[in-house]
């Protein structure tokens, strides 16, 4: 699933691409999705009005058309797409919209566990669950979110990094990496960290993310992330922990091990993470 640095990728390229430009006409398909895809209320909503602002709330990306808005998420296998005129689509393309420019914006979702759902731009903050969301890493703050659910809880922390409520945007990519970079072991509950490493753990969450959004975010081995121009992810190639069981560690040489908790994948250093 696109994190954090994915989703942001995904809103700078598209806003420099489109930011300001009216939408000309909407085409949407006839398929089933996780929120129903309205054709006709976004046609209706869209049409003939500019991109004005494209904003990110954790994983989500928040675009306002004059009156209107839209709320998108890219599930497990979405994607934004600026397409040039005549360039081929590509299959599971459900909804293009065809700027003035004569670019295409295309959300392409073959799983379709994403949605694009459009409503009038009042009703942008309050649709679920963006109010539920907790603070954005990147700005928010991340030492005041971890001390409060540790208050709350005792479960693994790798477990409550992934809590949107906790904190928006965190997956497990960045989860397992920034645990490495603070040497925190997955397993440890939230609740046991001192606040000397809750300043660590922040410290590392602001730096893992930054760094994948200056690298264009993680496109893995399946390929299974581009960015809205169809560049690939180059933060791959710095990832310390993740997808590396069996590796050698980059501080000590010792093997990165894997455990699964809360039905998700956990890599970390067992030397290196207490």
């Amino acid at each position: 699933m696109p994190e954090l640095p994915e989703v942001e990728t995904v809103r700078r390229t598209v806003s420099g691409a489109l930011l300001g430009l009216r939408v000309e006409a909407v085409e949407v398909a006839a398929v089933k999705m996780r929120h129903p895809l309205d054709g006709d209320k976004w046609r209706r909503l869209i049409t003939g009005n500019r991109l004005e602002s494209l904003d990110r709330r954790g994983k989500y990306l928040l675009a306002r058309f004059g009156q209107a808005g839209a709320v998108v998420h890219l599930g497990m296998s979405g994607r934004l797409l600026v397409a040039r005129p005549g360039q081929a689509r590509l299959a599971h393309t459900h909804l293009v919209l065809h700027f003035e420019n004569g670019l295409d914006l295309r959300f392409v979702d073959p799983r379709r566990f994403g949605f694009a759902v459009v409503m009038a731009a009042q009703e942008l903050e309050t649709f679920p669950p963006l109010p539920e969301l907790g603070p954005d890493p990147l700005t928010g703050d991340v030492e005041g979110a971890l001390a409060a659910a540790g208050r709350r809880q005792r479960a693994p922390v790798r477990n409550v990094l992934l809590d949107q409520r906790v904190l928006a945007g965190v997956g497990n990519i960045y989860a397992s990496e920034a645990l490495f970079r603070a040497g925190i072991h997955p397993q440890r509950s939230v609740a046991a960290l001192s606040a000397r490493r809750r300043a660590r753990l922040a410290t590392a969450i602001r730096q893992v993310l930054e760094e994948s959004i200056a690298a264009g975010g993680t496109t893995l081995a399946d390929g299974g992330f581009v960015a809205s121009d169809g560049q690939a992810g180059y933060f791959a190639v710095q990832l310390a922990v993740y997808d590396r069981e069996g590796s050698p560690c980059q501080r000590c040489g010792k093997p990165v091990r894997r455990l699964v908790l809360a039905g998700r994948s956990a890599y970390y250093c067992p030397s290196c993470q207490h």
